[in-house]
This record gives C-alpha cells, sequence and structure tokens, in this order.
C-alpha cells in the first residue's frame, strides 16, 4: 500500500501513504488551507474557507426553497406503497416495485426512513434530498480545495450549486438515487486521496448501492492518486478497497431476482448516434443549452437568479480579495505547479468522460439529471481554469452558465419520443410540475366521484393525459391517496379476467384534466369497456371484457357479435365461428359480393332511401358475414349517416379484420379512431394507410391533412414516448 510513496513525492495537499502520514497530512493542509498566498492584511484563507462555503450553501438553499412544495411523482408511490407497514427488513426483502435495478440504499432504505418518521410528507422527501445535495456541495468543496487549492474549490462549488442538473433530483422523492450515488462517489474520492482507504471502500458501496451510474469512480480516484513518476499499478493498489466495493455490489446483484427483469424500457444503446449525443448533451447541461422545439438561437427567457447568484459569486470574489491564486497547495508548491496543475485537469478530464459514459446506454431518454456527477469533474476543470482568470471573468462566467441553467430550469416544454437529438430534457421541472397539476385535478374529481372506495375495489382508468404517469403498476397512487392497501387500478386497455379480481369495479374516463365515471348500464358497461378497447387494437382486454358482458347476460346478440369479431381479430377462427352463429349470422355458404350488389345499394341511397340500404347491408352481412366488402360497404352507409356509431365501428373493424392488407380498411379505421378520440392510434393506422396505399395514399391530400391536423392537436411534451407513433 506504501509501494511507491516513499519513492516519488506526492503531488496533493497531504501525503497518505499511511495512518502514520495523518499527522503529516494535518499539516500538510493547515498549512495550505486553500492554496491562497496571505500577504499582510489579507483575510484568513480559513475564513475564506468556511464564509465562501457558507455563502454557496446559502445560495442552493435559496435556489431551491420554491422545490419544496413540489409533491410526489411517477417511482414515488411505488417505493412509498413498497415500505408502507413493512419493517426495514421486510422492505429490503420485498421485490423491487421497478424490478430493474438494485437500489437499496436510495430506493427502501431511504424511502423507508423518511416515509415512517415523516409519516410520508413530500415536503421531508424535498428536504432530505436538498440536504444531500448540500452534502454533495461540501464534499465537492473538500475535494477540490485538496486538489487545486480554495479558489478553484470555490469556484467549483459554485458552479455545480447553480447548475441545474440537480434541479430534478431535488423536486423528485426518487431523486435520492441519484443525489446519494453522486454524494457516497465523492466521498469515496475524497477520503481515497486522503489516505483513508477502507473509509473510501465503504462509502463507495454505499454510492454503487445507490445508483450503479457511479460504478467507474474507482477509475477517477485512482487518476488523482496518482503521484508523479509512481508506476500505475503502484497506484492502482492503493484503490483496492474501492475495486473491492465495486466487486461486492456486483455479487449481490447478480444474486438478487431484480436483475432478471430487463432493463430493455430504460437501456437502448445506438452504436452511431448514442455516444455523440450523450457528449452534446454534456456540453448542453453545463451552459443550460435547452430550447424549445424551434426556437434555438432565443435569448433566455427567464432573468438570472440574481440573489443565489450574488452569495456564490460573493464567496468567489471573497478568494481574488484573499491573495492570489495557486493551483497547488503548499507541500505542491516546492514542484512545478503547471504539472500539478495539468495533473489536475487530467483528473478532471477522465472524470468528465466516465462520468458520461453510463449516460450513453440511455442517450434515447436522456435528460439533465443524468449528468449530475459528470458535472463534479466540469467543476474541477472549471475551478482550476478560472483560478487563473481575472475576478471579473469569473464571475462573469460563473453568472452567464448560471443564466443559462436558469432558463432551462424554467423551459415549459420536455423532450419527447425515443431520440437521442431531442433539444430538451425527457424529464425536468415542466415535466413534474405538469404532472402534479394534472395528478392533484385527476384525484379531485375522483374523490367527488367517490370519496371512499369499498375496499378490494379495482378501479380502471381510460383517457388519461400522456406523461403523467398517474396510473403506475397495479395502483400505488391510489392507495396512497385512499391510505387503503387492498384497492388497486390498472389502465382500461389492461382489462382482463386476472385484473377483474373479485370485488367491486369502477370505471373512469379522463376527459382534460378530469376524472368523469362510467356507469351507464350494469348490464352494458363490460361491452362499453370492451368497444373502447377494440377502437384502442386491444383486442384481448376487449374478449375478456365481453367474456364478463355474456357471462352477466347469457345470449346477448350483439356482445356475441362483438367477441365473434374480436376473436377473429386474434386470429381464432374456431373460437369466432360459434359467437357468429349464436349472434344469427349464417356459418355455412360464405360465398362472395353478388355481382352489382354494391352498384344497386348506392342506387337506393341516391334515390334518398339510406334506411333501406343499411337494412339491405345488414342482411348481407348475416347471409355473408365473412364477406369483407359487404361489412365495408355498410360501415360507410352507418358513417354517413352517424360517424360515432358503436356498428359503424364494428363494422369498419370486421373489415379490416377480414382484408387486413387492404389499405383503405385502415383510412377508414384510423377515421373511426379519430372520432373517439384515440389519436395516438388514429396517427398509427394513417401510416399503416400511408405504407400500404403506394401511391394512391402518398396523394390522398385530405388523409394527410387528418394526419397532420392530428398531430398538430397533441400538445408539446404531452405524448407518451412509449406509444408515440412514428
Amino acid at each position: 500500500m506504501a509501494g511507491g510513496r516513499g519513492k516519488s513525492p506526492r503531488r496533493h495537499a497531504a501525503p497518505v501513504a499511511s495512518r502514520g502520514d495523518s499527522g503529516v497530512a494535518a499539516r500538510g493542509v493547515g498549512a495550505a488551507a486553500s492554496g491562497i498566498e496571505r500577504p499582510g492584511g489579507s483575510l484568513d484563507s480559513g475564513l475564506v474557507a468556511w464564509l465562501g462555503l457558507g455563502l454557496i450553501l446559502a445560495a442552493t438553499v435559496i435556489l431551491y426553497i420554491p422545490a419544496l412544495g413540489t409533491q410526489f411523482f411517477a417511482d414515488d408511490f411505488l417505493f412509498l406503497d413498497q415500505v408502507r407497514g413493512r419493517s426495514l427488513w421486510e422492505s429490503l426483502r420485498a421485490p423491487d416495485p421497478l424490478s430493474n435495478f438494485f437500489r437499496p440504499v436510495s430506493r427502501q432504505l431511504y424511502f423507508w426512513a423518511v416515509a415512517g418518521l415523516t409519516h410520508e410528507s413530500p415536503v421531508a422527501f424535498r428536504i432530505g434530498n436538498l440536504i444531500t445535495l448540500l452534502v454533495c456541495v461540501v464534499l465537492l468543496h473538500r475535494l477540490v480545495r485538496r486538489l487545486a487549492g480554495e479558489r478553484a474549490a470555490l469556484i467549483g462549488a459554485a458552479f455545480f450549486a447553480l447548475n441545474y442538473a440537480a434541479d430534478v433530483p431535488v423536486r423528485w422523492a426518487c431523486g435520492s438515487q441519484e443525489l446519494l450515488a453522486v454524494a457516497g462517489a465523492l466521498a469515496a474520492i475524497l477520503l481515497h486521496v486522503s489516505g483513508r482507504r477502507v473509509a473510501a471502500g465503504v462509502a463507495m458501496l454505499f454510492a454503487a448501492l445507490s445508483k450503479e451510474v457511479v460504478l467507474l469512480t474507482p477509475l477517477i480516484a485512482i487518476v488523482a492518486d496518482h503521484a508523479p513518476n509512481e508506476r500505475w499499478s503502484t497506484t492502482a493498489r492503493r484503490a483496492w478497497p474501492l475495486a473491492g466495493a465495486v466487486l461486492v455490489w456486483g455479487a449481490v446483484f447478480l444474486s438478487m431476482p431484480h436483475r432478471r427483469a430487463a432493463q430493455a424500457t430504460e437501456v437502448e444503446f445506438d452504436l452511431v448516434r448514442s455516444p455523440i449525443s450523450a457528449v452534446v448533451h454534456l456540453l448542453q447541461v453545463v451552459g443550460g443549452i435547452e430550447w424549445r422545439i424551434g426556437g434555438f438561437g432565443a435569448l433566455p427567457r427567464a432573468v438570472p437568479p440574481f440573489v443565489p447568484l450574488a452569495a456564490a459569486v460573493g464567496a468567489v470574489a471573497l478568494a481574488w480579495n484573499a491573495g492570489s491564486a495557486s493551483c497547488a497547495p503548499a507541500e505542491s508548491r516546492r514542484r512545478n505547479a503547471q504539472a500539478q496543475r495539468a495533473h489536475v485537469l487530467r483528473t478532471g478530464a477522465v472524470w468528465i468522460l466516465l462520468a458520461t459514459a453510463p449516460v450513453i446506454a440511455v442517450a434515447l431518454l436522456w435528460s439533465a439529471y443524468y449528468y449530475l456527477f459528470a458535472m463534479c469533474g466540469v467543476a474541477l476543470v472549471l475551478g482550476v481554469l478560472l483560478a487563473r482568470a481575472r475576478a471579473w471573468v469569473t464571475c462573469a462566467v460563473l453568472a452567464v452558465l448560471a443564466w443559462g441553467s436558469t432558463s432551462a430550469r424554467d423551459l415549459d416544454e420536455f423532450g419527447v419520443g425515443r431520440d437521442p437529438w431531442t433539444p430538451a430534457s425527457h424529464i425536468n421541472r415542466a415535466y413534474i410540475e405538469r404532472s402534479n397539476r394534472v395528478t392533484a385535478r385527476y384525484l379531485a374529481s375522483l374523490h367527488r366521484a367517490v370519496p371512499k372506495f369499498p375496499p378490494g375495489s379495482t378501479v380502471f382508468f381510460g383517457g388519461l393525459m400522456g406523461n403523467v404517469a398517474f396510473q403506475r403498476a397495479d395502483g400505488p397512487l391510489l392507495r396512497w391517496a385512499y391510505r387503503d392497501s387492498s384497492l388497486k387500478s390498472h389502465y382500461l386497455t389492461a382489462f382482463s379476467s386476472e385484473t377483474a379480481q373479485p370485488g367491486p369495479l369502477y370505471f373512469f374516463v379522463g376527459s382534460g384534466d378530469t376524472l368523469s365515471q362510467q356507469v351507464g348500464s350494469s348490464d352494458k358497461i363490460y361491452q362499453w369497456v370492451a368497444f373502447g378497447m377494440i377502437v384502442s387494437d386491444q383486442a384481448k382486454g376487449a374478449r375478456d371484457a365481453l367474456d364478463v358482458a355474456l357471462r352477466r347476460v347469457p345470449g346477448d346478440r350483439e356482445a356475441a357479435y362483438w367477441i365473434a369479431w374480436v376473436n377473429l381479430g386474434l386470429g381464432d377462427r374456431a373460437a369466432a365461428m360459434p359467437y357468429l352463429a349464436a349472434a344469427g349470422y349464417a356459418t355455412a355458404g360464405l360465398g362472395g359480393t353478388p355481382p352489382g350488389e354494391r352498384e344497386a345499394v348506392l342506387a337506393q341511397v341516391a334515390a334518398g332511401d339510406t334506411a333501406g340500404a343499411v337494412a339491405r347491408m345488414r342482411d348481407a352481412t348475416r347471409a355473408r358475414p365473412l364477406d369483407a366488402s359487404a361489412h365495408a360497404l355498410l360501415a360507410d352507409l352507418l358513417l354517413i349517416r352517424d360517424h360515432q356509431d358503436p356498428d359503424a365501428a364494428i363494422e369498419a373493424y370486421a373489415a379490416r379484420v377480414l382484408t387486413p392488407e387492404e389499405p383503405y380498411g385502415w383510412r377508414r379505421w384510423a377515421m373511426i379512431q379519430a372520432s373517439t378520440d384515440r389519436t395516438l392510434e388514429a396517427l398509427s393506422s394513417f401510416n399503416r394507410y400511408f405504407k400500404l396505399g403506394g401511391q394512391t395514399a402518398a396523394a390522398d391530400t385530405e388523409a394527410h391533412q387528418y394526419a397532420d391536423a392530428i398531430r398538430n392537436s397533441i400538445p408539446r411534451g404531452s405524448v407518451d414516448p412509449e406509444v408515440m407513433p412514428e
């Protein structure tokens, strides 16, 4: 462990070869607490350190006070649900609700402690996250101070505190994952370069069990700890506790069942686009360069954060008032200061590179908070580079970067779609605040409709706004809102014999930001559910709903007819034919369309006898239920009479099922979906029509106008990237 230390002098503030060097280390830090020369009459460096750091911490608190009012959001409810009413051991043993990663420190332990002590107070979680961010600022300051002096430390800490990468982690209770991981990684590096190797390993394990994005921290620590002319193998051997922590994490992770649920929906790598976009977004996050679609080049819409910025700039100015800059602490001043500066810059560059590398795997859904650990490396580099600049230049750079972060923080739009080149983060303050706002209104309308659900109730939701995260899993938000662990909820499209568990069933549909209970006839409610799933192209759920409808009302011909087509849509002809027979449709002699029938029907319509034409085509479909053209013509006749007629939709569905490669069937189906507010499904059907229709569809200006109108009707940032059609 001490190998090489006696042969080559250390670059850093204090020798850290062994416990026996602790006195020397203390003298090294005390002699040059900040790497600032103190001419007569200048401020004491220790006072500069504490006063400057205090101002930066105050700036951080002022900046994030508005975030303390943010409510729970998305995954928060999953982890609250997991720890509610359980001991810590039970919470740790319970399957992870997301089943994607193993992060017991920042998920189960953090939520169990904060929720249990504060009765699930959202303010408490925000305060806890803010305190963790303050710890990160302190640790970063101490680390940069040790490597590059007080002036660089104050500059780096000020940049990190004002940068918006921490905005989502503070606002989101689940941001504990990012914050605790970064805090643990900073502590691990600081402890390692200070010679406290075992403690560094413990901190590294804490960080890894918070979020695995910091697993490359040992490499950063090795570079920071490397001494001049020392073998890299010697430096690496000193980092064995850090490596051991990563190995322990790996062994625990591989032994956990959580890893068996693939992270396919979160981790997706594009060999060309992902690495390049990850670097581009890094630069965006440094300067806060995010913008609305089509808004690039616009001046920031937000004013600079004057009070926090003034406090941070005041802290940095103290360093210049205290004396001249020195990149290296006292011990290193005997050596080439330029070499020390190069070493610290190299450490910062490696830090930025290694902290950005994990983002490549999720670049298609990038967000600024993914770069929180990388911003620590940027803070180190900026601190070193700006420490030698004039005071006004440094303050101006910090002001511009802080202004950019404020502009990005106040952006009223967020990125959508799996696109690594979206100009805005996929999750940002606008995303969270919109979700909070819509969720509050949904819950208010839900409580008005049903002040208290009977125990064991299951609630189905349809028509919810995209990117709100109101309905997750089997209803943790509903259980939190009603404080009843027996409740469950699902999307209406997930209706099935499994989700419709015994007990009272409720159905709600969203209209804007309000939920309306669907009551209707108790005999027809399940057909209503089935119809919604048919036009949403959810055939399996529709079949289950119609099964329930037929059990409640045996012999219902309409339900039997619908389930026949749903079964045919699922490719189960054997199951469909008995239902067709039960509905009064022929199951033999299913010949094609008689010659001249279409012309005769259209002539009947032209003569003003639309009702007679409809009756004629109903008879035709009963006689020839597998004749797609008969269903198509009947659908068109019904749509002329009433474009929202459910029978028209079922006939159009039948025609589409029978001839799935017929382009116009998809156009008709898209129009029906659009009329029932299935906008995303309608776009998907239009795209299918354009793909199958060739030149005819390409020249169909009316269809393109409809599709464009639908796209333009979808508010920016309101579309779920998982379901946005191509």
